[in-house]
């Protein structure tokens, strides 16, 4: 069955999964907008696990780990989602989607729920807005990258999800 779980990176073997699933997804994302050196791809397995933030995996049927989200929340009222990766071979089969719904299934009501994006990844780029992200600034952090920062409200939490803990 396909579901979503809280992913325990502590344990090393998910932390292993994790960061095999983020080299592939992230170097996908450089190829595709032409940066070699995105910051994801400098993470090891140990640095994951001490990053501090929440992780949800996304398995497919047969148990592997396909997808992924992680947040932080920086204040009692601003969760940010730091990591949303998909495996390139399951992308376009809606795990970003059901990702994202997930977390803003769990972040509390009243919350501001905020992602950035490089504006060239044009599938993040919508996906935030189509699940009602909106734009709120725009940020060259490099000379060959910029980056859109987006924001939503969460009034209440409208999709029941899932999860195994």
């Amino acid at each position: 069955m396909k579901e979503i779980q809280r992913l325990h990176i502590a344990d090393h073997d998910t932390a292993e999964q994790l960061w095999a699933l983020q080299h592939a997804a992230y170097l996908e994302e450089a190829r595709r907008i032409g940066v070699s050196d995105l910051p994801p791809l400098q993470d090891t397995v140990a640095s994951l696990q001490a990053c501090g933030e929440t992780f949800y995996g996304f398995y497919t049927d047969d148990g592997e780990l396909a997808g992924a989200v992680s947040t932080e929340q920086v204040t009692a009222g601003k969760t940010v989602i730091c990591r949303m990766m998909v495996l390139p071979e399951h992308f376009r089969q809606g795990i970003g989607s059901r990702l994202l719904e997930h977390v803003i299934a769990v972040v509390p009501a009243g919350s501001e729920l905020a992602v950035t994006a490089e504006i060239r990844n044009e599938p993040a780029v919508r996906l935030y807005e189509r699940c009602g992200f909106r734009r709120v600034e725009t940020v060259r952090p490099a000379p060959d990258i910029t980056m859109v920062q987006f924001s939503r409200l969460i009034k209440e939490s409208p999709l029941p999800t899932k999860t195994s803990d």
